[in-house]
């Protein structure tokens, strides 16, 4: 049977896709591996004693076969970024460590990552209605294309950043205040309705916020 233009064409997009998710996919593994391993060697110049605890956390996101990778990621380059804060600040050193350790103790919890994971999934889908509503309302706007295209691409990040920071907040507030952020943490494990949680965190958002560092 002679394949058709338009099967041939068919074919050659499904390849292409297959192609792309193939990579994609591989730059996600690598990027994993980098900030894995970034984690373990800043962890490793100021805090030996944080390693054992480290791997236990990585172990356990591991076990998690359909953790997203970005999740992983974010606990991996918050643990990153508070160890990079520790160094520069000797003074406070050891407190951050204490609450480092405590933070990624908490963290190593499956039913807490499972939720986190849960959350993200919340908030990501929550992310494609509000852009699939913005993508209709822009086409349907007396813009020329040119001009649509730009608004369409700088619109996302912002309230990408904006939606996504109140998923950041707990992982952070949990690796620098682990005693204020643990009850929230625990809220989220309980909650039967993230709607109502993020919600919550939406209300909440100044108050939970940390200062940048």
């Amino acid at each position: 049977m002679v394949e058709t233009l338009d099967e041939k064409i068919k074919e050659a997009e499904q390849k292409i896709i297959a192609t792309k998710s193939k990579y994609e996919r591989l730059a996600m593994m690598l990027k994993d591996y980098a900030i894995m391993l970034s984690t373990y060697v800043e962890i490793e110049k100021i805090d030996k004693g944080s390693i054992p605890l480290l791997w236990d956390l990585i172990e356990t996101m591991e076990s998690i076969p359909y953790l997203n990778i970005n999740v992983k990621t974010t606990i991996l380059y918050y643990i990153l970024h508070v160890a990079i804060y520790a160094e520069s600040h000797p003074d406070h050193r050891e407190e951050i460590i204490k609450n480092l350790r405590e933070g990624i103790k908490i963290l190593t919890n499956k039913e807490g990552l499972l939720k986190m994971n849960e959350l993200y999934y919340f908030i990501s889908e929550r992310l494609r209605k509000i852009e699939e509503s913005y993508r209709l309302l822009i086409e349907e706007t007396p813009l020329q294309r040119n001009q649509k295209a730009k608004i369409i691409n700088l619109w996302p990040k912002i309230v990408y950043d904006y939606y996504y920071e109140h998923f950041d907040i707990i992982i952070e507030g949990l690796l620098r205040e682990p005693t204020k952020y643990e009850p929230l943490y625990k809220q989220l494990i309980e909650t039967n309705d993230l709607r109502e949680f993020f919600e919550y965190l939406q209300k909440e958002y100044e108050n939970l916020r940390l200062k940048k560092t």
